[in-house]
C-alpha cells in the first residue's frame, strides 16, 4: 500500500487525527436522547428537560433508571392521565453515543419539597426483567393441570440450554389465545399468536455452540434463578434489547425477519475461550481442561515484556487444545491511567477444617437395617429395630487443609460446618467440601472503576461483559465488565462509569467444574425419578 501512487501518507495521517478528535469530542459531550413510548411501542415523544438522569446496566441482571423532571414536563399526562390508568405499560429508551438503554417505567411520583417546588421522579427497570418474569414449566407444552414429565431436563452447551428453555416457554406464553377478546381484528394486536411476538429469542445452532457444557432441571423455576449458576461460571451473557423497525438492524436475519417492535433476547459467549473444532465439542474440552486443573484458578496474564508474535502475548493454549484469549484492553495505574476508585481487599482465612454431612448413604442405613432385623428375627424381636442406627455411620466427614494450618499457625480459627450437602460421601459432599475449603481460605479480592475515554471508548473498544485487564500497585487482574452506569445532570457533564469485577473472590476452577458435574448428576437423578427409578446415583 505505501508504494501505491494514490496513497498520501500525510492525508491519511490527517484523516486519522480528525477521526480521533471527533471521537474525543463525542466522548466529552455525548448527545442524550430520552424517548417515551406507549403500550404498543409507538413513540409518544422526547424528553429534553430532565434535571438529572442515571441508569445502570449490570451483566446478567436487570438494571434500573432514575430520572427527575420538572413539573411542567411536556408528557406529564402520559404518566398521570393515561387512558389505561395505573396499568398502562410505558416503555422508555435512552440513547447515548453507541449505546441504547431499553426499559419500562415502574414508578412515577409527583414530589413537592419544603419550598413548594414540584418535580416528577421517574423510575424504570431494564427490559432484561422479562427474563425474571418467565417461568420455566416442567412440561411447557402440557396443560398446567397435568404436568408430565415432572421435570424439564436439558444437557448441552450453556447457550443452547438457555435458548431452548426461553424459546419453549415463550412459545407457550405467546401461543394463540393469550390476547384479550375482541382484538383479533385490531392491527395493533396483529402480532398476538406469533411465537416471535412480543418477545423473540435469537436461535443458537447446537452443532456450532462452543460454550461450556452444563445441565439443568426445571420444575416451575423462574428463568433468572435457573440460569444464574450457568451464566456465572460459563462466561455467557444473556442480553435483552428492543428491536425498533427502521432504527435497528434485524437481530437474526438468517433465522427470522421482524416487522413489529419486539423484545429480543440473545446469548453471547464472553468467556474468551476457543477450541480446536469450532463445534459443541469445544465446550466439553474447555470443561475437561478446567476440571483437570491443579486446584488453583487458571488465571493467565500476558507477558508484557514478551517480544514474540501477537498470539503468544494475547492468548495461551490450554491442556486440551483450547485457547484462552487475553483481553486486549489494559489499564495501568498512573496519572493518566483512567483507573478511578478501586478496592484491593485482603481477606484472612475463616477456618482450617470444614465439616460436611448429616446423613448416611442410603445403602449404609439399608444394610444395617437388614443385618440387625435379620439377627433380631432369630429370636422373634425384629420389631424392636426402628432405625435407631440410621445416619450414624459414614454420616460426617472432616476435611483439613494442612498447608493452611502450617501457614496460619496454632491460633488460627479451626472448624466450620458447611451446608450444601447432607451426605458426606457422595458427589454433592465432595463438591461442598472442596467449595468449603476454597471459601474459607485467605484471598485477595478486587473491584475497580474506570472512566470512559481514558483512553478506551465504551461501545467501540469494549462493552458490557467483556474482559478487561488492569494493574493496581503490584496486583494484576483480569475480570469482566460487570456494570455500566451513566449519569447526567444540569451541573455536571454526562459521563459513564464502568465497573470491573464485583469485589468477590475468584472461584476455584475445580469447584466450578464439580458444580457443573453436580448439575449433570442432579438432572440425571430427576430424570430417573420421573421414570420411576430412583437410582440414588449420588451415593459413594
Amino acid at each position: 500500500m505505501p508504494d501505491s501512487p494514490n496513497w498520501d501518507p500525510q492525508a491519511e495521517a490527517r484523516r486519522m487525527d480528525e477521526a480521533f478528535r471527533v471521537d474525543q469530542q463525542q466522548a466529552r459531550d455525548p448527545e442524550v436522547l430520552v424517548r417515551y413510548w406507549d403500550k404498543f411501542m409507538r413513540e409518544v415523544g422526547e424528553e429534553h428537560n430532565y434535571l438529572s438522569l442515571e441508569f445502570t446496566y449490570p451483566r446478567n441482571a436487570a438494571g434500573g433508571l432514575k430520572m427527575i423532571c420538572p413539573r411542567d414536563m411536556v408528557h406529564f399526562d402520559h404518566f398521570f392521565n393515561n387512558e389505561d390508568g395505573e396499568d398502562a405499560t410505558i416503555p422508555i429508551t435512552v440513547n447515548t453515543r453507541g449505546f441504547r438503554w431499553d426499559g419500562y417505567i415502574t414508578k412515577a411520583s409527583l414530589v413537592r419539597d419544603d419550598n413548594g417546588v414540584e418535580t416528577v421522579d421517574i423510575e424504570a427497570i431494564h427490559a432484561w426483567n422479562h427474563v425474571a418474569t418467565i417461568c420455566c414449566w416442567a412440561s411447557p407444552f402440557a396443560p398446567v393441570l397435568a404436568q408430565f414429565p415432572r421435570h424439564h431436563i436439558l444437557f448441552g452447551p450453556v447457550r443452547t440450554i438457555i435458548t431452548t428453555y426461553l424459546t419453549m416457554n415463550l412459545m407457550r406464553l405467546q401461543a394463540p389465545g393469550w390476547a384479550p377478546p375482541g382484538t383479533a381484528d385490531d392491527p395493533l394486536w396483529s402480532g398476538a399468536g406469533n411465537p416471535l411476538f412480543p418477545i423473540a429469542v435469537v436461535p443458537v445452532d447446537p452443532a456450532t455452540d462452543t460454550s461450556r457444557w452444563s445441565a439443568a432441571s426445571a420444575r416451575f423455576d423462574m428463568a433468572d434463578k435457573l440460569f444464574e449458576p450457568m451464566l456465572e461460571d460459563s462466561g455467557v451473557m444473556l442480553t435483552a434489547r428492543f428491536f425498533l423497525p427502521g432504527e435497528d438492524e434485524q437481530p437474526a436475519p438468517d433465522w427470522f425477519f421482524l416487522e413489529q417492535p419486539t423484545v429480543v433476547l440473545e446469548t453471547v459467549d464472553k468467556s474468551g475461550v476457543t477450541g480446536p473444532t469450532g463445534t459443541l465439542l469445544d465446550g466439553i474440552l474447555s470443561w475437561i481442561e478446567e476440571f483437570a486443573d491443579d486446584g488453583t484458578t487458571p488465571i493467565r496474564y500476558p507477558r508484557f515484556d514478551s517480544t514474540t508474535e501477537y498470539e503468544a502475548v494475547y492468548s495461551q493454549p490450554g491442556k486440551f487444545g483450547t485457547t484462552r484469549n487475553f483481553p486486549w484492553v489494559w489499564y495501568f495505574e498512573g496519572e493518566y491511567s483512567g483507573i478511578g476508585a478501586s478496592e484491593i481487599a485482603l481477606h484472612k482465612p475463616l477456618a482450617t477444617d470444614v465439616i460436611i454431612g448429616g446423613r448416611s448413604p442410603g445403602w449404609v442405613n439399608a444394610g444395617i437395617e437388614v443385618v440387625i432385623k435379620g439377627l433380631l428375627s432369630l429370636i422373634g424381636l425384629d420389631w424392636l429395630y426402628r432405625g435407631q442406627l440410621n445416619d450414624v455411620f459414614l454420616a460426617w466427614m472432616v476435611y483439613r487443609d494442612m498447608a493452611r494450618v502450617d501457614r496460619a499457625g496454632p491460633y488460627a480459627f479451626r472448624e466450620l460446618y458447611i451446608t450444601g450437602s447432607d451426605k458426606a460421601f457422595n458427589l454433592d459432599g465432595l463438591v461442598a467440601a472442596r467449595q468449603g475449603l476454597h471459601l474459607t481460605r485467605g484471598y485477595t479480592s478486587h473491584k475497580v472503576t474506570i472512566e470512559d475515554n481514558a483512553p478506551y471508548l465504551l461501545g467501540r473498544d469494549f462493552g458490557l461483559g467483556d474482559q478487561i485487564g488492569f494493574a493496581v500497585g503490584e496486583h494484576v487482574f483480569t475480570d469482566y465488565v460487570t456494570e455500566l452506569t451513566f449519569h447526567d445532570d444540569r451541573e455536571t457533564a454526562c459521563k459513564w462509569q464502568i465497573t470491573v469485577g464485583d469485589g468477590s473472590d475468584e472461584e476455584d476452577s475445580i469447584v466450578k467444574a464439580w458444580q457443573r458435574l453436580g448439575r449433570f448428576a442432579h438432572a440425571i437423578k430427576d430424570l430417573s425419578t420421573d421414570v420411576g427409578a430412583d437410582l440414588d446415583l449420588l451415593i459413594f
